[in-house]
């Protein structure tokens, strides 16, 4: 997993950005969402990593992650009929 950017003091370029899920966690699917990422930096670094979406509070729970990221999860959360596409 990457470092929180607002940590470092600078964003995070990310390039090649991929989600899949990872519906074998042993969660319940109507209820949360375990879903890997990954993509890599400017520098060629290649980062993942598990976001953890709780569809009750829709929100992630867990780390903060750097809100593109987040931003983009969403969006494939709605794409792929996980969650309904009013709740990016």
């Amino acid at each position: 997993m990457f470092p929180c950017p607002a940590r470092l003091g600078k964003p995070v370029t990310m390039q090649k950005l991929s989600f899949d899920f990872f519906d074998d966690s042993g969660q319940p699917r109507d209820s949360r969402i375990l879903m890997f990422y990954s993509f890599e930096t400017e520098e060629r670094l290649a980062r993942s990593g598990i976001l953890h979406y709780h569809v009750g509070e829709r929100r992630f729970v867990g780390p903060r992650h750097d809100r593109e990221l987040t931003e983009a999860a969403l969006a494939f959360l709605a794409r792929s009929g996980r969650i309904p596409p009013g709740s990016v």
